[in-house]
């Protein structure tokens, strides 16, 4: 049977959907951002995450935050839309770039908890009336968690709530663990094409051909900091995970106005391995690639999750 408590985490409140016979357990912060900090599947633990309030506030890599209105990069914080140009913060001085949006840290308002003998679920939803120079736009997120046996499910919402057409993508970035380190660890990842990048990490618009993990390898001394592109078929696109403390399955739906790119990220203390799904490209708001355009009223949404195996 699963439970809902909840505990506090500094001046934050810590959520926790927990079926403890099974070992099924998932730990997240809705009034920043609904970072989650702790993730259990039949017992495995399979996040890195943030274990005081002062390290989230922090925030040091973006583990395992939401994002929004733009995962990725964004060339120089500007961008053009209907004829009007954008100044985002640059907030990544050495590539000179806006990252990851602004969605990471804002408060969020826990509802809608289900909970049952065989699931629980919990919705958080953020809304902005668009007060920001640099993104006028109402809108509002939310992001849905469905925990079951072995598996958590996740779906993100944008919806655009004001009178403009807006751009937008989402993204989020989970960090994997299932050893001390990652080398220790093999990936499994089908064929994809490599986003090619200049020294700043903005695409250059060329695609490059990448089936180093299709076979499935160890990970080893492997560096990757690398957007890659999705067949945008209609269905889902998986990465298994394997290593001494157990065997997972990464997924992201795919298809036209889903995650159809993911980033994948070894940070330099090799603990964890970054799997980011995003529904458009490093630099959409410029390049167009992947982005949305959303009416009044309308919706995008993405979904991904994991299991242990």
């Amino acid at each position: 049977m699963f439970t809902h408590l909840t505990e506090p985490f500094g001046t934050y409140t810590k959520h926790i959907l927990c079926d403890e016979t099974a070992g099924n357990y998932l730990a997240f912060v809705p009034g920043f951002g609904s970072c989650v900090l702790e993730l259990k599947l039949n017992g495995v633990s399979v996040l890195d995450g943030y274990k005081t309030a002062v390290e989230m506030e922090a925030n040091r890599w973006a583990k395992n935050t939401v994002l929004f209105p733009f995962p990725n990069r964004l060339s120089d914080g500007a961008y053009s839309w209907d004829g009007t140009d954008y100044q985002f913060p640059v907030n990544e001085p050495i590539s000179q770039t806006a990252l990851h949006g602004f969605g990471q840290d804002k408060p969020m308002q826990a509802y809608d908890f289900k909970i049952g003998e065989h699931a629980a679920s919990a919705d958080c939803k953020y809304k902005d009336g668009g007060e920001e120079a640099y993104y006028p736009f109402p809108f509002t997120f939310s992001i849905h968690f469905k925990l079951t046996a072995g598996a958590l499910d996740i779906e993100m919402r944008f919806r655009n709530d004001g009178d403009l057409d807006l751009p937008v993508g989402l993204g989020w970035h989970p960090y994997f663990t299932l050893a001390s380190r990652i080398d220790e660890m093999s990936m499994q990842m089908p064929y994809t094409e490599l986003v090619g990048v200049d020294d700043r990490m903005i695409p250059t618009g060329k695609k490059y051909p990448y089936d180093d993990f299709a076979a499935g390898k160890r990970i080893g001394a492997t560096v990757l900091d690398n957007c890659f592109a999705i067949p945008a078929s209609e269905g889902t696109f998986s990465i298994l995970l394997e290593g001494p403390e157990g065997k997972m399955e990464y997924w992201q739906e795919t298809g036209v106005g889903k995650c159809t790119f993911v980033q994948v990220f070894t940070p330099p203390d090799r603990q964890a391995i970054a799997l980011e799904p995003m529904t458009c490209a490093p630099d959409a708001f410029n390049s167009g690639e992947g982005l949305a355009r959303l009416r009044t009223g309308e919706i995008l949404s993405a979904r991904f999750g994991m299991r242990v195996l």
